[in-house]
């Protein structure tokens, strides 16, 4: 049976140390690598609230700066899978690619359930104070969530 590696990427997990790991597991055998960029909804989010709290931003924020925020975050999210498949295509690696607006967590999990993934790598990046304090973690969430193997990768 072939197995399936799934690489979680989104706005604040683009590691090349993971991208690289994922593409070595997957050009090792009969591997898929499930290339997964979440663009995470809860970021523009959250930050516009801060912003607001701290009085950076007056009144309420509108929609439009959050769209424009979640627009650039797309298009660095395709801008990265368009350079993952080039590198898979360049190696003769199957791959697929998904693009989801949504929070984080949730998106890898109907991934993984859809997909039937075996595998995830999922980047842990070292952050600072200021960005625990806006996003908390979804990598000990996800772990404790999926049935399969997680290889975290500490960035």
């Amino acid at each position: 049976m072939m197995s399936k590696i799934l690489l979680t990427l989104s706005t604040t997990r683009k590691s090349n140390k993971c991208i690289k790991e994922a593409i070595e597991i997957a050009n090792k055998g009969d591997v898929t690598l499930i290339i997964l960029f979440v663009i995470d909804e809860e970021i523009p989010q959250k930050i516009l609230e801060k912003l607001t709290e701290e009085g950076w931003i007056g009144g309420k924020p509108t929609e439009n700066l959050f769209n424009a925020v979640l627009d650039e975050y797309t298009l660095q999210g395709r801008d990265k899978v368009a350079e993952i498949e080039e590198l898979a295509k360049s190696k003769g690696i199957r791959y697929k690619s998904i693009i989801r607006k949504g929070k984080f967590l949730d998106e890898v999990l109907s991934v993984v359930e859809s997909e039937k993934v075996n595998h995830i790598l999922v980047t842990r990046r070292k952050r600072s104070s200021v960005s625990r304090f806006f996003l908390g973690s979804a990598v000990a969430e996800l772990k404790k969530k999926v049935p399969c193997e997680v290889k975290i990768i500490d960035e």
